[in-house]
C-alpha cells in the first residue's frame, strides 16, 4: 500500500465509526488534516512521505475508534448517573431469584435467570439514557417533594385496590372469582384446604395484609407518610415476601409435620404456586428498596441564621 491508500484506509475506519449524517464532513476534514501533518513531517525530514510516516503519525492520532471520539461522543449505554441505580436492581433481582431457588420445589437455573434479569437492566437503563439524551426537556430537574409526601388521592386509591384485591381474594378466593368469572366457569378449584384454611400461614398473611391497608389508611388521614409509617412498610413488605414465598412451597403443620396445599385443586395449586413466587419476589424487591430509601434518606439541617459565623 502506498501512503495515499494507507491514510485513506485510515479516514474511512474513522468514519465507519461515526453517525452516518456526518461520515463525509469528518472524512474530508481529517484528510486534509491528516495530508497537511504528513507534509510538514516530510519537510522537516527533508524527504518524500512514504509509509512508515504515514503509519507513524497515525499511530499518534490513535486507534480509529479513538480518532471518532474525539468528533462525536459516543456515550456508554448505562450512563454514569445511572450506576448506583443498576447496581441496587441488579443485587436486589439476585437476591430474589437466590431465595427463589432455595424455596422452589421445582429445578431452577439460577445463573440464566440472573443472565436474563442482567440483560433486562442493561436494555432498560441503555433505553432511559437514550431517551434522557434525545428528549432532554421532557426528563429535566423538577423540584420534588420530601419523604412524606402523598397525595390523598393516591392513599384513598391504593386503600382501595389493596381491599377490593388482596384482602377479598385472598380471604374468600371462590366468591372472587365468582364475581370476575362468568356463571359457566367453574371456580370450586380454588376452594382452600381444610389445613390451610385453619393454618397459622393464613392467619399471619391475613394479618399482614390487613395492617399494610390500615397503614393506607392512616396515611390517608394524615395526609402524609411519615418516617415510621415509612419504616413499618419495609417490615410488612419483607414478612409478606417471606409467606407468599411459604405458600409457593409445600408447607407443614406445626404438630405433626404433614404437608398440605392451599387449594384442593391441584391444578390450582399448579398454576398459583409461580404467582405466589412472583409476589413475594415483588414484595421483596419493594422491602430491599424502600429499606435503601430510608438508609440512604437525606434531611438538610436549617439554614443558619444570619450574621452566624460559617
Amino acid at each position: 500500500m502506498n501512503v495515499d491508500e494507507v491514510v485513506e484506509s485510515y479516514v474511512r475506519d474513522v468514519a465507519g465509526c461515526l453517525p452516518r449524517a456526518r461520515r463525509n464532513d469528518v472524512a474530508f476534514e481529517l484528510r486534509a488534516l491528516l495530508d497537511e501533518e504528513l507534509a510538514a513531517r516530510a519537510r522537516a525530514a527533508g524527504r518524500a512521505p512514504d509509509k512508515a510516516m504515514a503509519m507513524a503519525l497515525l499511530r499518534e492520532f490513535g486507534r480509529p475508534s479513538e480518532a471518532a471520539q474525539r468528533y462525536h461522543d459516543r456515550p456508554a449505554l448505562i450512563d454514569a448517573a445511572d450506576t448506583h441505580h443498576f447496581l441496587i436492581w441488579a443485587v436486589g433481582g439476585a437476591v430474589v431469584f437466590a431465595v427463589h431457588g432455595q424455596v422452589t420445589p421445582k429445578p431452577f437455573n439460577l445463573d440464566a435467570a440472573l443472565l436474563q434479569w442482567l440483560g433486562a437492566l442493561l436494555l432498560f437503563f441503555a433505553l432511559a439514557g437514550w431517551l434522557r439524551r434525545r428528549s432532554p426537556g421532557r426528563f429535566a430537574w423538577k423540584p420534588g417533594h420530601g419523604p412524606d409526601w402523598m397525595p390523598r388521592a393516591l392513599s384513598a386509591f391504593s386503600l382501595a385496590a389493596l381491599l377490593a384485591f388482596p384482602v377479598f381474594m385472598y380471604a374468600v378466593p371462590v366468591t372472587f372469582a365468582r364475581l370476575l368469572m362468568p356463571s359457566a366457569v367453574p371456580v370450586d378449584g380454588l376452594a382452600l384446604t381444610d389445613a390451610f384454611a385453619g393454618s397459622w400461614q393464613r392467619g399471619l398473611t391475613m394479618a399482614l395484609l390487613l395492617v399494610l391497608a390500615l397503614q393506607e389508611a392512616i396515611t390517608l388521614v394524615l395526609g402524609a407518610r411519615r418516617w415510621w409509617l415509612r419504616r413499618a412498610g419495609v417490615v410488612l413488605d419483607l414478612a409478606l415476601a417471606v409467606m407468599f414465598f411459604a405458600h409457593a412451597s409445600p408447607m407443614h403443620r406445626p404438630g405433626d409435620g404433614a404437608p398440605f396445599a392451599v387449594f384442593e385443586s391441584a391444578h390450582a395449586n399448579a398454576v398459583a404456586a409461580p404467582v405466589f413466587m412472583a409476589v413475594g419476589g415483588m414484595m421483596l424487591l419493594f422491602g430491599l428498596y424502600y429499606a435503601w430509601r430510608n438508609w440512604v434518606e437525606i434531611r438538610p439541617g436549617p439554614a443558619p441564621l444570619a450574621g452566624a459565623p460559617a
